[in-house]
Order: C-alpha cells, then sequence, then structure tokens
C-alpha cells in the first residue's frame, strides 16, 4: 500500500482540478478556503485538524462543500481508520460525477480493504497447488490424528489432518479475537474428516443431507461435555474440497463457540449465522450483491423478519442468508471492539437485539430506534452493493 506521501499529491492534485486554489482574503473563510487550510493540514500532517476541518465543511452543505470529504478520507487512511476513510471516500462518491475522482476514490477504498485483509485467514484454496490438491484427496484405509492446543483431528490422509489442525487453530484465534472481542475458548474440540459423503453422513448422525459439515455439543458417559466438529474431505466429484477448509471449518467451529458462549440464551438466528459466514476465510462479495438487491426490490426481508426468523424455506434462504450476513457485518464494522462484545453481552442476558445494542451505545431507550437502525443499514447495503458492481465494471488491482 502506498505510504500517505503518495496520497496527499494525488488528492491535491484532484482538488486543484475541482478548481481549489490558495487565497489570501480578510473576509471569512469561503468553504473553498476551509477546503485549502484542510489540504495544508493535511500537507502538514497534521491529521486530526485536517480532518476536523474537512468533515466541518463538508457537513455545512455549502455549494462545493463535499469536496472536503476527499480531505477527511485521506487524513483517516493516513491514521489506519481504514473503516471510517472508506466511509468518507462513499460520501464523496455520492456527490461526485467526475470520472477521473470517481476512480480515485474507488481505488482507494479498495486500498483500505486489501490494509486490513491480512488480518483474515488464509485462503487455503488459492494457496495450493494442482498436486497439492491431488495428494490431499488421497484416502487412506486408516485413520491419522493431529493434536494441536486446541484441536484433535482425526482424517484418512496425514497431510490433511495436519493441515486442518493448522487451519482450525488460526479460525479460532480469528474468531475469538477479531470477531467476538477477545472471548477465550480454553477448549479441547474433536474434529472428523470422513473421507466422502456417505461417510459423513453415517458418523454425523445431527447434521442435515445437504451438509457438508456440522458441530455438536454432548456430554459423555462421564457427564463431560463432548465438542465436536465434523467435515468431508471430499466433493461429489471425488475431487479435494478446498470449501472444508476455506468455508466449512471456520463457519461450523464459529457456532460451536457461539453456542457454548450464549448457552441457553436466545441469539437471533441472523446474527448467529452472520458471524459464522463472518469467520469464513473470504468476504463472500455474491452474498453483499445479493442483500443490497434484495433491500433495494421486493424480495427483501424487513429487519424486525429477520431478526425474528428461526429457520428458512429454501425459497428465501439465499436472501435470509445475505442478509444475515450484511446485517452482522454492517454492526461489527460499525462498533468498536467494546461496544460489540457488550452488545454480545446484553443479549446473552436476555435483551432483544435492538435494545442489547442501545445499552451498548449507552443510549437512552429509543421505540424508533429498531426503524432507524434497518434504514441506516438499509442504505448502506443497497450503497455497498452498488459499488461492487461499479468494481466489476471498472476493476482494479493493488499496485
Amino acid at each position: 500500500m502506498p505510504s500517505g506521501r503518495v496520497i496527499i499529491p494525488a488528492a491535491a492534485a484532484l482538488l486543484a482540478g475541482l478548481g481549489l486554489t490558495a487565497l489570501a482574503t480578510t473576509r471569512p473563510p469561503s468553504a473553498t478556503e476551509r477546503i485549502q487550510q484542510g489540504l495544508t493540514a493535511l500537507s502538514d500532517n497534521d491529521l486530526a485538524r485536517a480532518e476536523r476541518i474537512a468533515v466541518a465543511v463538508a457537513e455545512a452543505n455549502q455549494p462545493g462543500s463535499w469536496r472536503a470529504w476527499l480531505i477527511a478520507a485521506a487524513a483517516r487512511q493516513r491514521q489506519g481508520r481504514y473503516q471510517q476513510a472508506q466511509d468518507a471516500y462513499r460520501q464523496f462518491l455520492a456527490l461526485c460525477d467526475r470520472p477521473a475522482e470517481r476512480a480515485h476514490a474507488m481505488e482507494q477504498i479498495q486500498r483500505c480493504h486489501w490494509a486490513v485483509a491480512p488480518r483474515k485467514p488464509a485462503v487455503v484454496s488459492q494457496m495450493l497447488n494442482e498436486n497439492q490438491r491431488r495428494a490431499l484427496a488421497l484416502v487412506s484405509e486408516r485413520p491419522y490424528t493431529e493434536s494441536t492446543e486446541h484441536f484433535a483431528v482425526q482424517a484418512y490422509n496425514a497431510e490433511l489432518a495436519k493441515l486442518v489442525a493448522r487451519q482450525a487453530e488460526t479460525a479460532l484465534a480469528r474468531i475469538c479475537e477479531e470477531i467476538l472481542s477477545s472471548q477465550a475458548y480454553p477448549h479441547i474440540v474433536n474434529v472428523y474428516v470422513w473421507p466422502d459423503a456417505v461417510e459423513y453422513q453415517k458418523h454425523a448422525t445431527s447434521a442435515a443431507e445437504w451438509a457438508g459439515g456440522s458441530f455438536s455439543l454432548t456430554h459423555g458417559e462421564d457427564g463431560q461435555l463432548i465438542r465436536r466438529i465434523d467435515l468431508t474431505q471430499l466433493d461429489k466429484h471425488r475431487h479435494f474440497d478446498t470449501g472444508t477448509l476455506d468455508r466449512v471449518l471456520p463457519h461450523e467451529m464459529c457456532h460451536l463457540v457461539l453456542a457454548e458462549y450464549f448457552g441457553d440464551a436466545h441469539c437471533p438466528l441472523a446474527l448467529n449465522e452472520g458471524l459464522a459466514m463472518m469467520a469464513e476465510a473470504a468476504v463472500d462479495n455474491a452474498r453483499l450483491l445479493l442483500a443490497g438487491a434484495a433491500l433495494a426490490g421486493n424480495k427483501k426481508i424487513a429487519l424486525p423478519g429477520l431478526l425474528r426468523t428461526e429457520g428458512c424455506s429454501a425459497d428465501n434462504a439465499d436472501v435470509f442468508y445475505a442478509e444475515s450476513f450484511s446485517l452482522t457485518a454492517y454492526l461489527h464494522a460499525r462498533l468498536t471492539r467494546e461496544q460489540f462484545r457488550e452488545m454480545l453481552a446484553q443479549i446473552k442476558a436476555g435483551f432483544p437485539l435492538d435494545e442489547a445494542l442501545q445499552r451498548a451505545l449507552y443510549v437512552p431507550p429509543d421505540p424508533a430506534f429498531l426503524e432507524r437502525l434497518a434504514r441506516a443499514w438499509e442504505a448502506e447495503a443497497i450503497r455497498q452493493a452498488q459499488f461492487l458492481k461499479a468494481l466489476d465494471a471498472n476493476p482494479l488491482a493493488p499496485s
């Protein structure tokens, strides 16, 4: 990612192209002059002042003041506040119709995304070559076991057992640290990787027929709680299923951790599934596109209905999962770690999501809060889907 010293000239050139030049005057500063002051502060690396000036100008809604969002975005980006920087760039995009300036803002949004992306676990399917995939598709006559701090993995392929154990530790660390805001998980989980769907269904007796993975919490004869995840090694074509590592393993593990965290407390299915999808190794943009399209059209599941849903039928399952992921990601991105952890704690204490969120934010109870949350989330989901479509039309790649 380029340094801030590369970003500043780019922003300066764009703002100059929009007609901003240094002006000397004794009159109260105009929006244009205040934008120049913000740009000067940005050039002097006085990032807090640059952002403060820019946001004040942008929110004043004077002619041309929207251009200040570019300064606010650059200041936030250089401070490492990438989500807030993306928000400011999107504010700029919403008001700018010049192709060059829009391309710059879109590129910076992607750079903000790439700056955060390395924190996610590796996408195994992108790391394995063809020979490795073939080797991981081999099935031996006897199982192999690999043990780590939190996992005992059994698979009918020695290398696969090792790989699953490593990926399981990586995924668990991210679930506990980034998604659940430092929740501890001092337990051992038994992971069984069955060669195919037939063996999986034979041993994972509580799993749905269509599932390629599942988790369970049961008590053994000694009364001890047994934590278990069942997975499949091969897809229907007898090829190694990389989705087992990239998607199914972290997804089911997140469900397992959440089941123990919430216990008998009710967690909305939408939040539960949303968090499990967030745990997956790669963001599925198709879900974000579907969520935006559904919310903008006539197939949407309104937020109150989404939070009440305890099961979904085949005809709306895709929309339910897409909206659940979109809503959960929206909340996770906009709350601090402490606020998100407090929201989960309040849900565990028995409060519905809207009340839990208000308590986490320390705001007075508001009967219209859920409605306002719905409007804000839907607007962002639609805007995000439009942005992803624009990226598809104008693909960008990191330099």
